[in-house]
């Protein structure tokens, strides 16, 4: 069993996850990755979100990574499994799978490709995947950029109300609908982690429970040293946090046509995986990979 009964919070890595030519999980890169973020201090996994590609995994090597993931870890920290996909019955698939494994904790989009417009739309999604994990705990995440579709602040409100969610994943970047999120959330006890980098600092001044940077597969150092800033409320710190962690997001993320590609082909040169993105994303080209080599190879971290 992973995990249970944790108050989440702090730095949840979506961890990236490696692949082969022929996008199987590249299980003993994947375990290096692993080890690497749990004995750099983060406080939990985010599996097959966003930048572990889940969505674009065949069903085998979702649920691979998803085992690899496990064995791995073995209650070192928590464990988020992504079900994300295109209908609410393909999405219970992949909860029933999640709960074999004996996971606690699943995350789940607004479905995507047709999208949803309505909040009825989203209750019914999200009334049916809390039906379908009965006994583990769901997090609703908020993608825009992905599901081109904005879950409504009401909506969490009546899902944390209900007791079927504790904790919002918010990475829009609208600061202005995070700050609605964990006031309208907070006396229902919904926590939200801050998901975009370019919010970080801010997200943490507002409320937020934690941060789920994708940059962190990386230089989790930097992310760890953030959340601890505002813990102890060092905002100074805090600011130069940020600016550390917007010089990463511009090098690396931002590095080529898809935000995938630049932290893979990091990883890859720190000798995690080969640094391929599943198909059909479009791998850095070769300017970009030397320019994000360039940066990868001149560190400076803040110091301590």
């Amino acid at each position: 069993m992973t995990v249970t009964n944790v108050e989440l919070r702090g730095v949840i890595v979506p961890i990236i996850t490696p692949v082969d030519n022929e996008d199987r999980v590249d299980e003993p890169a994947f375990r290096n990755a692993i080890r690497r973020l749990i004995t750099a201090g983060v406080h939990g996994l985010f599996v097959g979100g966003s930048g572990g590609e889940g969505p674009l995994l065949t069903a085998h090597e979702w649920q691979r990574m998803l085992e690899i993931a496990q064995d791995e870890t073995r209650d070192a920290i928590p464990l988020l499994a992504g079900a994300m996909d295109t209908s609410t019955q393909r999405i219970k698939e992949r909860i029933r799978a999640i709960a074999a494994l004996g996971y606690q904790y699943f995350v789940v989009t607004p479905t995507y490709y047709i999208t949803l417009r309505a909040a009825g739309e989203h209750l019914r999604l999200f009334n049916a995947c809390a039906n379908a994990g009965a006994g583990l705990s769901m997090i609703a995440y908020n993608i825009p950029s992905c599901t081109h579709s904005v879950i409504p602040v009401e909506v969490l409100v009546d899902l944390a109300q209900r007791g079927l969610i504790q904790y919002c994943k918010e990475s829009s970047a609208d600061l202005d609908y995070f700050k609605r999120v964990v006031a309208a959330g907070a006396p229902a006890g919904l926590r939200v982690f801050m998901g975009d980098e370019s919010c970080m600092a801010e997200g943490l001044r507002s409320g937020a429970v934690g941060i789920v940077p994708g940059s962190a597969n990386i230089e989790p150092s930097t992310f760890i040293r953030a959340y601890a800033a505002a813990q102890r409320q060092d905002w100074d710190e805090l600011t130069r946090m940020q600016s550390r962690i917007t010089t990463l997001r511009a090098n690396i993320p931002l590095a080529g046509s898809n935000w995938i590609a630049g932290i893979k082909y990091a990883a890859g040169l720190l000798g995690i995986g080969s640094g391929r993105v599943i198909e059909p994303l479009q791998p850095l080209d070769p300017e970009q990979q030397r320019q994000l080599a360039a940066f990868i190879k001149q560190g400076s971290e803040p110091a301590e």
